[in-house]
């Protein structure tokens, strides 16, 4: 997969969740080129609050991936006009978050599922698009290049696959993110045999979880999102990081969205030409 040369016309004008230890990650240079990041803007944190935490852990909000030049896909839940309307960015390029690594975005609109319920973590996808302003620097941007999205048939349990991400390393609120991106193995696995998601999956999501038995492998708060992807030598996108309960758990699982050719590939190109001043789309 070729590298994506940043071909924005704009750019050229602005070169210028019990906590528990979490199991180590593999950390990723470079290695997932597609991995986005988006957060706030916002820079005005109060003394106590940069005294806890890092501005740039306080700005964090969730994973994404670049699908085509302009366009991140995410979660519903991490994303919404009011977002839009207040700053958000998408950031690309980048492995860490600690030292304005990556090359940043205004993001200028979202399209989210209509029939995104957030209580209930259904349809939880959407689409952002963004553009280049004052604030996009490209001399800080490591490898950038889409990923492909996966057009088979819905994968069935114990396909080998991988999530990215900048999401929590332990259980438990506000510990705070992962300032560089890393990587978690995992395996596809039955939803039916974790009773604790008994009638919270629907047909269009997928569990995965640890590839040994006696791994908590897991993604969390932070990671919402990301890519799941297939690990294979030409890895593509196979998932949205959606929901868990808990982090890290033994026997336990998360909840991706389905990207395959049965769900959501034509919902994402619909999106893609949806009319700009229309936001959700069914």
């Amino acid at each position: 997969m070729g590298v994506l040369h940043l071909s924005l016309a704009a750019l050229a004008a602005f070169s210028g969740q019990d906590a528990q230890e979490a199991p180590e990650k593999e950390y990723t240079t470079g290695a997932s080129p597609w991995q986005a990041q988006i957060f706030s803007s916002f820079t005005n944190w109060t003394e106590d609050e940069l005294a806890q935490r890092d501005a740039w852990d306080l700005a964090h909000r969730c994973g994404g991936t670049l699908i085509a030049d302009g366009w991140v896909l995410t979660a519903a839940h991490c994303i919404d006009q009011a977002k839009v309307d207040k700053g958000y960015r998408v950031r690309l390029g980048a492995d860490y978050l600690d030292n304005d690594e990556g090359v940043t975005f205004r993001i200028d609109r979202m399209v989210r599922h209509a029939d995104w319920n957030k209580t209930a973590h259904t349809y939880d996808i959407a689409l952002v698009h963004y553009v280049a302003d004052k604030d996009t620097k490209v001399s800080n941007a490591g490898p950038i290049s889409p990923l492909t999205l996966y057009d088979g048939p819905p994968l069935e349990s114990g396909v080998q696959v991988y999530a990215t991400g900048w999401g929590q390393l332990e259980e438990g609120k506000d510990k705070g993110f992962s300032s560089e991106l890393t990587s978690v193995e995992l395996t596809t696995v039955d939803c039916a045999d974790y009773p604790q998601y008994e009638g919270k999956v629907a047909e269009y999501q997928l569990c995965a979880g640890p590839r040994q038995v006696d791994d908590i492998a897991d993604t969390c708060t932070g990671d919402s999102g990301g890519p799941l992807a297939l690990d294979t030598d030409e890895p593509v996108l196979v998932g949205v990081v959606n929901w868990g309960i808990g982090c890290f758990r033994e026997n336990s699982a998360g909840i991706y969205l389905r990207i395959d050719n049965e769900h959501f590939r034509d919902w994402i190109e619909r999106a893609k030409t949806l009319d700009p001043s229309l936001n959700v789309l069914r």
